[in-house]
């Protein structure tokens, strides 16, 4: 696909409105976008979008200046493929289920961009400290993502990540759950949302990182089933 001129200077806007959020808690330990910046500020079919980053080893620990610099020196680096937690490189269970949708639907890596709720990092969900300046700046980030990567789509990451994004939106209701099949009380609940004049249909699973598909077939043909819904096409 051909880059035209149009498309050069919407990512140069892009990417100096992501510049002036960062920088008053650029020195706070975090991450931004974890897909790969060459693919930034052009059409996405689905949003992949956690609560906040978790724990990564100590010399992939960043800032979310850092962060926002190393993907700009390589703009093919997805963070996605990366070592987090205790797991081998790419064998989260966030980035297993990012690859199972790769695999499973039509997307391609290009499609989605994966990214959180508040950038800051911490050990977990319960310990991150939001005030004013985080709460504004990463509401205005979702909001600008959203405004220029258009999805048709978002998962969210836990039903905690779609609860924020519901106060952020203009309009936002449920619209019904199925089960998920992890004992007798999680569901995959579903939303119709809208931000500024783009409407989204939204679903969140229960936290992949506690309770990840693994290699449960029925696990992960749930949540298939509610990418389906959300207007993401399966492979046949």
């Amino acid at each position: 696909m051909q880059i035209t001129g149009n498309d050069k200077a919407q990512k140069k806007l892009y990417m100096a409105n992501i510049d002036k959020l960062i920088n008053p808690i650029g020195n706070r330990s975090g991450m931004i976008v974890n897909s790969a910046y060459k693919d930034l500020a052009t059409p996405k079919k689905l949003l992949m979008v956690g609560f906040n980053p978790g724990g990564v080893p100590s010399d992939l620990m960043t800032s979310i200046k850092e962060d926002f610099v190393r993907h700009i020196e390589n703009p093919s680096f997805n963070a996605l493929n990366e070592r987090w937690g205790n797991h081998a490189s790419g064998n989260h269970p966030i980035q297993l289920l990012y690859r199972a949708l790769i695999k499973h639907t039509e997307l391609v890596s290009g499609d989605i961009l994966k990214t959180n709720i508040y950038w800051q990092r911490s050990t977990d969900i319960d310990k991150l400290k939001i005030d004013a300046l985080l709460e504004n700046n990463c509401r205005e980030g979702l909001l600008l993502n959203i405004k220029t990567h258009r999805p048709k789509s978002i998962i969210f990451l836990g039903h905690k990540a779609a609860e924020t994004a519901q106060k952020w939106a203009d309009i936002s209701f449920n619209n019904g759950d199925i089960k998920y099949p992890w004992g007798n009380n999680h569901k995959i609940k579903f939303y119709s949302m809208k931000f500024d004049d783009h409407r989204i249909k939204a679903f969140s699973i229960p936290h992949p990182s506690r309770f990840g598909f693994g290699g449960d077939m029925y696990r992960l043909a749930a949540i298939l089933k509610a990418a389906n819904k959300c207007d993401i096409e399966l492979k046949i």
